[in-house]
């Protein structure tokens, strides 16, 4: 049975997608010429251009597909006069049927354990099958995949290239790499530093920093001057005073001054002869001028390997080195430029006062420092410039330590997953493994029924029932007769003339749906009698005469309880009219209360509008009950004969066999003559359940038969004791009728 239609656009009339789901053994739709119903047969029949519309069936298990439009009588009905045969069973081969029968329960348990399987397999309603629950797992896990490619995007663009604009692409590359990464696992903020220099579009070569140079500046804190008292000759007399005094120092300085006036004693201003200044001289001798001298040596090649040093420093921070801290750095450079001129002022204090002792502060923790910082900026520089010569090589490695630290972000999701994912396929490929086996069953056992049915069939039951029919109701001028091969027909007049092409339209649409009726029941070869099947009736009264009109519905009718009963080949109905009275007619349900939808049916309308054509489902029957119309017909004052008489008697079996006080015997006794005769007929059509369908078209009966079968119809209610009843129904015109 098909579960679901799926129209989807551009198709015909349909601009948009309609989807008719959860339809049932018995499905009307109705609505207007042009609205797009015979689109939706041509879907049920799969014609060429409706590939692209979808079924989907009860179980996933596909039935014949019987339609019956306008397509199946163009191909069925043409001008050279053949039908193709449909083959029945053979009354006389009792033994075969017999097996057939006994094949059939065979044949339905199988296709229910496949449907059964199926519906494991793929789900029915709201139960979930496993290949849906496996579809779920890896939706599951794409989710969480393509998270931590939201997460990490911006840093490692370039190792998800291919990947980075498809969720399914991407979870594909971690199961990919899941199974063969074995790159080494590195922190986040490790990948974020290398990704940085390696998957940079601009990446260039940097310099390195000249290496920091100091050790004859540190040497010279240990110089043996600095710490040497510098003091004159001791042999002179005058050296005993000066050393009491202690006073060495002052005395070089009174040395200056006694040059300029040789005269007069710098310090005490008295006369002085050529001895004091020979004593002065002596004791300044020119050892003592040597280590002046070699303490302003030191301090010229000090300050000289200072400013070297701090050159270099200098350099160091102009170059804006990328791996060199300069903040820190340039910190550290101006604590040692503060450090060099402190120094150099100790020595400037030790050459002006040669006799004391002093000491330099030591630049040597912080030159380390700065040597570290280079040298740790270097080693950065080098490895960044071979990742510069080697960059191909580099991302390759990169991009794999990316991956292997989304796997190990994944670790728990991708085992859970795996084990699921095993846990289903097992269970779905011994599903599949049934499903081939009961699939090889099921064939065989349809074979076997092949067989039989060969033994068994024949077309010439078909052309007996047809002509019976024809006979019944009054079509005398033409009947189906057997082509020479056996397996075809061909419409034939009572000389043996060929009737094909002189049929009225009426006669071709008749003589098409009885062809159709009779399909329904057999094949159009010797097997495949028994198969299941769906049959749909497109607008099936189009063109035809009221002579006919009632024996069409009541044979889709037949059709339908077959569907209801679920125990024919006949598994489901769908009928498509345009016609108001019709699909009254054919919807009538004694069982249904009201306008209320039965569980074995589903109503639905087809309109169409600027936006295109549109299929909505409806809860209720959507034309008004049949009872209603039916009285709404009667009180019509343009009403045709044929109509006006199948109403009466349409209304007379609604509402007697509802009722049920009187039976039609006694009613029909209360009348005399003419009347009990007219109270007869009415009675005994309905009886013989003709049913006919309320159009406008002419049949020829006399007006003053009509006037007394409403007169008599008027009557029975009135002799049954239901005039209340026929008052209220007809209201306003109830007068009108009782005196007509």
């Amino acid at each position: 049975m098909i579960n679901e239609i799926q129209i989807n656009p551009p198709v015909a009339t349909y601009q948009t997608p309609n989807v008719l789901n959860d339809l049932r053994p018995i499905n009307f739709i109705f609505g207007a010429n042009g609205t797009g119903k015979t689109t939706i047969s041509r879907v049920i029949a799969g014609e060429a251009g409706h590939d692209h519309c979808q079924l989907l069936w009860q179980g996933g298990s596909e039935l014949e597909r019987m339609v019956y439009n306008r397509d199946f009588v163009d191909r069925n009905f043409n001008q050279d006069g053949r039908l193709q045969g449909v083959f029945t069973l053979g009354e006389d081969q009792v033994e075969a049927e017999k097996k057939i029968e006994e094949l059939r329960p065979n044949i339905e348990k199988v296709s229910r354990e496949i449907a059964s399987l199926n519906n494991q397999l793929d789900g029915s309603g709201e139960l979930r099958g496993v290949r849906q629950e496996l579809s779920d797992l890896d939706s599951a896990l794409r989710e969480k995949c393509w998270l931590q490619k939201q997460r990490h995007d911006d840093y490692f663009q370039v190792a998800f290239i291919g990947v980075r604009n498809n969720a399914d692409k991407f979870k594909a590359r971690v199961l990919s790499e899941y199974e063969a990464n074995t790159a080494e696992l590195l922190s986040l903020d490790e990948l974020k530093r290398k990704a940085q220099t390696i998957f940079s579009n601009d990446i260039e070569r940097v310099a390195p920093l000249q290496a920091i140079a100091a050790d004859e500046l540190v040497a010279f804190e240990s110089n043996a001057l600095l710490q040497k008292a510098i003091i004159g000759n001791q042999d002179v007399e005058i050296a005993e005073l000066i050393k009491r005094l202690g006073n060495s120092d002052w005395v070089k300085q009174g040395r200056k001054y006694h040059e300029q006036v040789p005269d007069t004693c710098p310090f005490c201003q008295q006369s002085t002869d050529e001895q004091f200044e020979e004593q002065l001289n002596a004791f300044f001798s020119e050892a003592y001028d040597n280590d002046v001298q070699s303490l302003k040596d030191l301090r010229a090649r000090y300050q000289q390997s200072g400013e070297h040093l701090l050159t270099v420093l200098e350099g160091c921070l102009e170059s804006r080195n990328s791996f060199l801290n300069s903040e820190l750095f340039e910190a550290d450079v101006q604590a040692l430029s503060g450090r060099l001129k402190s120094n150099l002022t100790v020595i400037d204090k030790k050459i002006t006062e040669p006799s004391g002792k002093v000491e330099l502060d030591s630049i040597g923790p912080l030159v380390a420092k700065l040597q570290t910082m280079v040298a740790e900026a270097n080693k950065s520089t080098h490895d960044h410039n071979q990742t510069v010569d080697n960059i191909a090589s580099e991302k390759r490695t990169l991009t794999a330590q990316v991956w292997r630290y989304v796997l190990n972000e994944l670790s728990g999701d991708l085992e859970q997953y795996h084990q699921s994912k095993e846990r289903l396929q097992q269970t779905i490929g011994g599903m599949e493994q049934r499903l081939r086996e009961k699939n090889e069953l099921l064939t065989g056992l349809q074979n076997q029924v092949n067989e039989l049915e060969k033994q068994t069939t024949s077309i010439q039951p078909t052309i007996t029932a047809i002509n019976d029919l024809l006979k019944k109701f009054g079509f005398t001028s033409f009947s189906i007769g057997e082509v020479e091969d056996g397996r075809h027909y061909r419409i034939i007049r009572p000389n043996g003339e060929d009737a094909s092409r002189s049929l009225s339209e009426g006669e071709k649409t008749f003589i098409t749906f009885l062809y159709f009726y009779y399909l329904i029941k057999g094949a159009q070869s010797p097997s495949g009698i028994t198969t299941n099947r769906v049959v749909v009736f497109d607008d099936p009264i189009s063109s035809l005469d009221s002579d006919v009109l009632f024996i069409v519905s009541t044979l889709i009718k037949e059709v339908m309880e077959l569907a209801r009963s679920g125990e024919s080949q006949i598994k489901q109905v769908f009928v498509l009219t345009h016609n108001v009275y019709f699909h009254k007619e054919i919807s009538f349900h004694q069982k249904r209360s009201g306008r209320d939808v039965l569980s074995s049916e589903s109503f639905w309308m087809v309109k169409k509008s600027e936006d295109g054509s549109i299929v909505q489902r409806c809860n209720q029957n959507p034309v008004s009950s049949a009872y209603e119309l039916l009285w709404a017909d009667l009180k019509r004052q343009d009403i045709s004969n044929v109509s006006l008489q199948n109403t009466m008697r349409r209304i007379i079996e609604t509402y007697f066999t509802m009722w049920g006080g009187m039976g039609k015997d006694k009613i029909c006794e209360k009348f005399e003559g003419r009347d009990k005769q007219l109270c007869h007929s009415l009675f005994s059509w309905v009886n013989d359940g003709s049913h006919s369908i309320h159009d406008d078209i002419y049949v020829s009966h006399g007006e003053q038969t009509n006037e007394a079968y409403l007169r008599v119809f008027h009557e029975i209610f009135v002799k049954a004791g239901q005039k209340g009843h026929f008052s209220m129904m007809m209201g306003e015109n109830a007068v009108e009728v009782e005196h007509s």
